[in-house]
Order: C-alpha cells, then structure tokens, then sequence
C-alpha cells in the first residue's frame, strides 16, 4: 500500500511529540514493504526539498509554505500575523495546489494526517476530491481549538471563544466532506474533550498510544545516595515546570536531592533566571533525542508537572522503559499512563504545597520509590512499538474498508475504540 503522511513537522524539525509519532508510524509502515511518502514544512525557502529520499526510504517533500512565517516559528510573533496566518490555513487556495502536486506524484492509496496546521485544512477537500481513505491522529485539540491546546493566558478554557467556534465550524465542514475517515487518539481523555464540541460520534474511532520507538541508552544505571528527579520537554507555561521547580525550592534547605531540567522553551530564560543558581537544579537545554535516554537512566523519578490536560506524553511511556518512578499530574492522559501508588504517584496540577509532599515522600520512602520503579519496568510491556503500530494498520484497513454512503455522517454510528 502507498501511504502518504501529512505531518507539518517531521524530523529533523521536531518541536513535541506528533511529529516524532508520525515518524514512528511512517518508518513501521515502511519496515512491513509498504511504500510511504512524507508531506512536511520546511522552515526556510531554502530547506525545501522535493520528492527526497531520507535515510528511512520515505520519500519526503518539504514544502515551503507561502506564509509570513513557517509554523515552528510562531511563538512571539504578532497578533496580525497570527490571525493572517490562520487565515490563509484555513483558506489560502495555494495550500491545496502544493498538497496536491504531491497527491500527483506519490499517487497515495491512503492518507494519514497528523498535523495540518501549518498545511492548511482546506486541503481536505483535496483529499475528498480524491475519495482517497484517511486516518486523522488527534495529538492535539486543533479541530476545536485555533491554539490547538484550548488554554490561554496561563489557564484552560472553560468555554471556547468566537474565534474557536468558527474556525471550528468550517473544519467540520471540510471534515464531512472525506467519505471514509477515522479519527484515533492516543489518551481516552484527549478524545473525550474532543468529543464534547465536535460529532465523533459519526466517524471510526480508536484509542491507542502512538507506536513509538525510543532510543536505547548508551550509559548503564548506577545507584545515588540521593534521589534524582528528571524534567524532559518544552519548557512552557502550560507544562508546569514553575511549580515543579518552586516546589523543589521549598524543600531544598532539608532535604539532599537533584533536579535536572532536559529542554528548551519560552520560558526558560526566565526560569534560569531565577533558579539557576541553585546547586540542587541543572538545565541541560536542548538535547538531542539519543541522548534524553541516557539522562533517563541517570535518574530515578520523571516529573511530568503539566497545568493543561496533556493528550499521552510520549516521555512517559520512555521513562517507564528506563524504569523510572513518575510523578505527573492528575489531567488529561496522564493518569491512563500512571497508576497511583503503583508506578508513580499522580498530584494535583499547579498545586505547589502538594508537588513538595508527593517529592518529599519520594525522597524518605526509597524502599517505596523502588517497589514503584519495578513497577514501572514492567507497565512498560504494554506499549510495545510493533504491537501498537499492528492496532493502527488494522483501524487503517478498517477506514479504507468503508462501503459507500459512509459520509452520510448523520446515519453513520460506527466506533472502533481501544477503551
């Protein structure tokens, strides 16, 4: 089969997790003799590449967008920009002719979609046009939200804005128009939010943890007379690292421990500013993914401290292969991958007081702390890449196995569900 994957992202440009999972998933396919295509941004004019065959075997397009800016650099830009920006996603008749000269050329039997934002949305109608099967993977919340995360100004919202509910709209309108199309995503939670403000009720849907593979470590674990607490990702408001780091802070003057801070963001300037001078913290910066394994090993606890409702954290699911106990809060998809008191502790999110408990404990109880990192190493069987990948080809023959009249979608009630 000729798969053509639709990631704005894709390596090397990574920013999170999707475009890692479309990368996994691409290069399973490609393991099994399927012939897989890439479409992606490129983030300069000249980075732009067509029909390139990368070190996988994908054969990979990056397109240079006609856009003021590529979608990896959005943050700081101004509000104007952003809203012309959005616009021409939604729009911009340009979007399709580029999509399509690809669709031309790869000739693809079935289409997945993990990032459009960035590509345009209206390029749905192309794939429509083509009555061309596809698998849309919710990483995010884009199909209701323009800011794909539905928080703002340092916290959720608790309804959508104007804005949301339009863009939402005409997203639902392309989406109707594709005859045979499942939604998965890889949290219960991330589909249930989804599910509150658009009909998924009318499409295939499936719950299953993205398929990705995580590089080995290179170095081996060696015991530490103190606990070594370990933050990898973004370093973003919405991911909490302020309070994991003041919570540290608060225990510091009683307690032996370390603090590693693996990543980069929009707030890391001002995080560094106001803690690095403290001996029990250390920020690494941007790593590369080969070595965020070696860090993982080298510690005893992930901290997973996000104040939005994060869909699967991908580092979970690394962490629980390196053995490592997890404290995350209590949101989203967070506690389908963390069991309370089994393979880590869940606390509640944004709550200082409660993260310097759930830290302190760990620190006192090392017997509890190991029980909690077997624990771990053996929750990790259950996400094993090729049987997860396995579940997504067989919803994808599924999707491609639709009669006709299933995009009558107000008669159509059918869901696959990994729940």
């Amino acid at each position: 089969m000729r798969v053509l994957v639709i990631s704005t992202l894709f390596p090397p440009n990574v920013i999170g997790g999707a475009e890692i999972s479309a990368w996994n998933l691409a290069r399973w396919l490609k393991s099994q003799g399927h012939e897989v295509g890439v479409v992606t941004t490129a983030n300069l004019p000249g980075e732009a590449e067509d029909d390139v065959v990368d070190k996988d075997g994908l054969r990979v397009w990056r397109i240079w967008m006609p856009r003021r800016y590529a979608a990896a650099n959005h943050i700081d830009r101004p509000k104007p920009q952003k809203m012309l920006w959005h616009l021409q996603d939604h729009l911009d008749p340009r979007n399709r002719r580029l999509v399509e000269k690809v669709i031309d050329a790869f000739q693809p039997e079935f289409v997945n979609i993990h990032l459009l934002a960035g590509i345009g949305f209206n390029i749905l109608a192309s794939l429509a046009k083509r009555d061309l099967p596809v698998m849309f993977a919710l990483h995010d919340l884009a199909v209701i939200c323009l800011r794909s995360s539905m928080f703002k100004d340092g916290r959720e919202c608790r309804t959508r804005c104007a804005t949301c509910v339009a863009s939402s709209w005409w997203k639902q309108h392309l989406i109707a128009k594709v005859r045979r199309l499942g939604f998965y995503s890889p949290s219960s939670a991330n589909l249930e939010t989804v599910e509150a403000h658009f009909p998924l009720h009318r499409y295939l849907t499936l719950v299953a943890p993205n398929p990705n593979r995580y590089p080995e470590p290179t170095v081996t674990s060696a015991p530490s007379e103190k606990v070594r607490f370990l933050y990898v990702g973004r370093i973003h408001p919405t991911k909490g690292v302020e309070t994991l780091l003041a919570a540290a802070d608060s225990l510091a003057e009683r307690h032996d421990f370390s603090l590693t801070i693996v990543g980069e963001g929009p707030s890391a300037a001002g995080l560094r500013n106001s803690y690095g001078d403290r001996s029990w913290v250390h920020f690494t910066g941007r790593v590369p993914q080969e070595e965020v394994s070696n860090w993982m090993v080298a510690s005893d606890v992930l901290c997973i401290p996000s104040i939005w409702a994060e869909n699967s954290p991908g580092v979970a699911i690394n962490a629980l292969n390196c053995r490592l106990a997890i404290l995350g809060s209590n949101k989203g998809g967070i506690p389908e991958l963390v069991h309370h008191e089994d393979n880590g502790l869940l606390v509640e999110a944004g709550d200082v007081p409660a993260w310097a408990k759930a830290m302190e404990r760990l620190i006192e109880d090392r017997q509890g702390l190991e029980t909690m990192r077997e624990n771990a190493a053996q929750r990790a069987t259950a996400f094993h890449p090729a049987t997860l990948a396995e579940k997504l080809y067989r919803f994808m023959l599924s999707i491609a196995e639709l009669p006709e009249g299933a995009g009558e979608r107000a008669s159509a009630k059918v869901a696959i569900t990994g729940r």
